[in-house]
């Protein structure tokens, strides 16, 4: 008889734990970071006039570029901004958005800088509207990298930037590399990277980060979800069973 109220306890129990772990998994997935919001007409639009010269803040732009400052870097972009890489880029060509994808590909190229430096010449700016304003410029860069040893490189950089409450901040922008020359490529070498979509696409495969994100990349979060469930689901059970064996009446004397 023990055995059997035993049993009708712990089947009571079955459909609070399931309702639980749901919750708990539910809670997870709309709560773990999933991509930047896009970019709203508050943060998009402002009611006053630029204060700041474009040419300032791009100054500023490739000072931070130069300073290996990834996050200064990225500060630039609006949240749903567009970074295209085109052109001979030894295998990074691709679109990058919004903004915590375009952080990826700074991350393994800016981020494995051990010295840069990026002149820029050719400067133009171009009014589109009196807060939305074109920039247009060639970058000459040198850099050691540990992940593509010495590179040289000519870019020719275009940027959309809009003026907001947030000050200038990039909308679009478009690098297309007319000269790419890594150390490592040309010695056959590796390179080293965070991102298996390097090798991939220097096999020819298609090497937009955006689209082709490796297994963990995908599933991690959820993974981490699953087990903060599984966690709730135990101390809950536990928690349960507490009060369900305080509750069963003792035995008369």
């Amino acid at each position: 008889m023990y055995g059997s109220r035993r049993r009708t306890g712990l089947s009571k129990l079955v459909i609070p734990i399931a309702l639980v772990v749901v919750v708990a998994v539910a809670g997870a997935y709309f709560f773990l970071p999933r991509g930047s919001p896009p970019l709203t007409s508050t943060q998009s639009s402002s009611t006053t006039l630029p204060t700041i010269p474009l040419k300032d803040e791009v100054n500023q732009f490739i000072q931070d570029f130069n300073n290996r400052n990834v996050d200064a870097v990225v500060a630039f972009y609006a949240p749903s901004s567009t970074l295209v890489w085109s052109g001979n880029v030894g295998g990074l060509a691709g679109m990058y958005s919004p903004a915590g994808n375009i952080r990826l590909i700074y991350a393994t190229t800016v981020g494995k800088s051990l010295k840069l430096n990026a002149n820029v010449s050719n400067y133009a700016e171009k009014t589109i509207s009196p807060t939305v304003a074109n920039a247009t410029f060639v970058i000459t860069m040198l850099e050691n990298s540990s992940a593509a040893g010495i590179v040289h490189a000519t870019i020719n950089v275009s940027q959309e930037w809009v003026w907001g409450n947030s000050g200038w901040q990039i909308s679009k922008e478009n690098w297309a590399y007319a000269k790419f020359d890594s150390s490592y490529i040309d010695a056959g070498l590796p390179a080293a990277t965070t991102f298996p979509q390097w090798g991939y696409a220097m096999k020819g495969g298609n090497p937009n980060l955006v689209e082709e994100k490796s297994f963990e990349w995908h599933a991690g979060p959820y993974v981490a979800a699953s087990v903060y469930a599984f966690l709730f689901g135990v101390v809950a059970v536990m928690a349960l069973r507490s009060r369900s064996s305080d509750r069963k009446p003792r035995p008369a004397r």
